[in-house]
């Protein structure tokens, strides 16, 4: 939040297919001045271990940035502001299809 973004979902694997000690952030880039009614064009999500460990000092922690106008989306180590996702989505983001070919 302290970069931007405006949560919009966090909780477990009830919407996700992830481990059931793992939790999911899903955060939106504000909408525009009469834009409020449609969604965000950029998000970030993360997935984090429920431990005692915040999820700023996990290590490997991974951030999805997506651009839902385009279906694109690259992944980064570091929370960007919404105007950075946008410039790093722009010049390395890949089609959201090649991305999952490369998880496994």
């Amino acid at each position: 939040m302290g970069k931007g973004w405006e949560i919009r979902y966090r909780g477990g694997n009830t919407m996700c297919a992830t481990p059931s000690d793992l939790d999911l952030i899903v955060a939106d880039a504000p909408r525009a001045p009469g834009d409020e009614g449609s969604p965000s064009r950029y998000s970030i999500a993360t997935w984090y271990s429920t431990e005692d460990v915040p999820p700023e000092e996990q290590p490997d922690l991974v951030f999805d940035l997506y651009d839902a106008e385009r279906s694109i989306v690259v992944w980064v180590r570091w929370v960007p502001t919404p105007k950075q996702a946008a410039e790093l989505l722009e010049r390395y983001g890949v089609p959201e299809s090649e991305a999952r070919n490369l998880l496994g």
